[in-house]
């Protein structure tokens, strides 16, 4: 549960970023366009940084089992 909140802070927190800083209205993203889902996979990429030192955390305090 937390892993995931942390990744989602990541991706979430990049795509808020895209959506209202680098892309404002009238110009928003939408699921239709190619740079949509470019911008999805990096923001992907995000959440796996963000969520690598929980998941670090989680698997050394014996709370998560190493894959």
């Amino acid at each position: 549960m937390l892993s995931l909140t942390a990744f989602e802070v990541g991706l979430f927190g990049w795509m808020a970023l895209m959506f209202f800083v680098f892309f404002p209205a009238p110009h928003h993203l939408h699921p239709n366009d190619p740079v949509y889902w470019f911008l999805m996979q990096i923001g992907m990429i995000a959440g796996f940084f963000t969520a690598w030192p929980v998941n670090t955390w989680l698997i050394r305090s014996g709370l998560k089992e190493a894959m």
